[in-house]
């Protein structure tokens, strides 16, 4: 059987009326205490001289000895004076000489002399408690005076400062009031401390659901679901924190989601590529299959076959090369190897690599600025890759008799990589996926554009290079990379 779980809020409730509760049995004890201490310190600074009066002007102790008579006076006039005090007469020892109390009710008959001669050394101003002879246990406020003449110390008069019937009475009075002044003040206490309480954990509670409302949505795949506060509290920095934690979720939902469509799209594309030269290459295989079979073999038709099929094996090769390189350059390990280079160089060097391919199609191919030295800090291997890439392209795409331009332009520290080829101009779509920036290029739909300029737009984001397409106004298709030139030198 399942256990039925405790609120946490029923929980924060008992451990704060618990608190509550405690604090408030201290407060009684602490507020008891120090009244109690409070009125006895008081009554003992009021009473500090009866017994010093006693031993000024009715001491009992003559030069004849210790005179009763005199002492019974001196309880006469105490009771009738004061009844709340009892008198003891001592020795020099603190032996108790003389009191007026049955002799039964004597329990002590001998005062320790240390707090007696610390009262008086005090002149009364300290709060010392003395045992009680007739009650040894409870110590007692006291006055207390030494007695002498010309001859020296005779005793000490010892004076407790509230006779037992009157402890009783002034007790049960001062108890009373106590008590019933802090149970009054601590249930004050109690009642606004739980209704502050119990407002303070309603608003948090209420809170609380709005988090767990919101969990439960985002449970249920409602991830738009945010944490609205009414105002700034406790809870304002988690819904904060969540609320960000939530658009980041969101966001990467969104960027994986764009990853898979642009994986299946990418796949696609990759697929039509790769089929095409693997049916062509079958097509001449198939049909060099039949040549061998005829009588007599034309060798020279099955040389070209055979020529033909392997030109499209190596493309296909080199599509499947180019598709690991464009794999490898995904990965968020790899990162190019910079070092500062003649970019000016490797296009000159591509372009006149070039002209063969291109003279073969009666195309035009000019560089302008490829004599000038132009240094950038970049990965050699890569931007040697882009440059021949998109002049191996544009020489593709050319009709023939075409014309191609390549042209290195300088502006302040930033050069310009520009081709121009002619021919059927670029398609919308595909000028609009190299022209949006990377946030918007993942909401576009990638074209068919092929391996290569995939990999060329891919090298130049590693190399934050910025990379445009347009047509120019006489119909050439440009192409225009721009890098920050290297100032190291």
């Amino acid at each position: 059987m399942k256990k039925k779980s405790t609120s946490i809020f029923t929980t924060i409730s008992f451990l704060v009326f618990t608190l509550i509760l405690v604090l408030g049995i201290v407060f009684i004890i602490i507020t008891y205490i120090s009244a109690t201490h409070f009125y006895q310190a008081t009554t003992q600074r009021l009473n500090k001289d009866v017994a010093a009066h006693i031993a000024r002007f009715t001491s009992p102790f003559d030069s004849a000895g210790f005179n009763k008579k005199v002492a019974d006076s001196v309880f006469y006039d105490a009771m009738v004076l004061s009844p709340n005090v009892e008198v003891y007469f001592l020795d020099t020892s603190g032996n108790v000489m003389y009191f007026q109390a049955p002799d039964t009710a004597i329990m002590l008959r001998k005062i320790p002399l240390e707090n007696i001669k610390k009262h008086i050394e005090s002149q009364g101003l300290d709060y010392i408690k003395g045992p009680d002879p007739k009650n040894p246990d409870a110590d007692q406020v006291f006055s207390a005076a030494e007695v002498k003449n010309q001859s020296g110390k005779l005793g000490y008069i010892y004076v407790i400062l509230g006779s037992n019937e009157y402890r009783k009475v002034s007790n049960l009075f001062f108890e009373n009031h106590v008590v019933m002044l802090t149970v009054e003040t601590f249930a004050i206490v109690i009642i606004l401390s739980l209704v502050l309480s119990l407002l303070y954990l309603n608003r948090v509670k209420k809170n609380f659901k709005k988090i767990t409302a919101v969990l439960s949505l985002h449970k249920q795949g409602n991830y738009q679901a945010r944490l609205q506060m009414d105002n700034y509290n406790e809870f304002s920095s988690i819904a904060d924190g969540f609320n960000n934690m939530a658009d980041l979720l969101v966001y990467n939902i969104e960027r994986l989601e764009q990853t898979a469509k642009e994986r299946k799209d990418f796949i696609a594309n990759v697929s039509h590529d790769l089929r095409t030269p693997l049916s062509i290459a079958r097509g001449y295989i198939e049909t060099l299959q039949h040549e061998i079979k005829k009588v007599p073999p034309n060798k020279e038709a099955q040389e070209e076959f055979v020529k033909m099929a392997f030109k499209k094996i190596h493309h296909l090769e080199i599509m499947v090369k180019q598709l690991f390189e464009l794999s490898k350059m995904e990965s968020v390990e790899f990162k190019p190897v910079k070092e500062p280079f003649i970019i000016s160089d490797i296009v000159e060097e591509t372009v006149n690599t070039a002209q063969k391919n291109a003279a073969e199609k009666n195309i035009h191919l000019t560089c302008t600025g490829c004599q000038d030295s132009y240094w950038i800090n970049a990965d050699i291997s890569m931007m040697e890759r882009v440059i021949q890439n998109l002049i191996d392209n544009a020489i593709k795409y050319t009709p023939e008799c075409g014309s191609i331009h390549v042209v290195l332009s300088r502006t302040g520290d930033e050069l310009k990589a520009i081709i121009e080829n002619s021919g059927a101009p670029l398609s919308t779509q595909l000028l609009e996926w190299i022209n949006a920036d990377k946030a918007s290029k993942e909401a576009i739909k990638k074209p068919h554009g092929g391996l290569g300029l995939a990999i060329v737009l891919k090298i130049l984001q590693l190399h934050q290079y910025g990379f445009n397409a347009s047509i120019t106004n006489n119909g050439f298709n440009r192409f225009i990379i721009t890098m920050k030139l290297y100032s190291g030198l």
